[in-house]
């Protein structure tokens, strides 16, 4: 599911937390940055499990870029890893 905007990723967190039955637990277990000027590539090692769902480890990307006050806004955020994406018609 691709979302934008505040409403939209709010029914993605509520449809996925629905899908685990709200037993979802997400930990980082290692993370490296590549921060380039204003922006900041960040990959993650986590891992996730839920009642309905084994113990993955995924690799999960994030993509920061830096606002005029210094702030880092999240503007790619896929947690639940890349391998998801490869299962999809992209």
């Amino acid at each position: 599911m691709n979302a934008t905007g505040k409403v939209q990723i709010k029914k993605a967190f509520e449809a996925i937390a629905a899908h685990f039955n709200h037993t979802l637990q997400v930990e980082q277990a290692g993370m490296k940055i590549l921060e380039a000027g204003d922006t900041a590539l960040v990959l993650a090692k986590t891992v996730v499990s839920a009642s309905n769902m084994p113990t993955t480890e995924r690799s999960a990307t994030y993509v920061f870029k830096k606002g005029a006050d210094g702030d880092w806004l999240c503007q790619i955020d896929n947690s639940y890893g890349h391998e998801l994406l490869l299962h999809e018609n992209v």
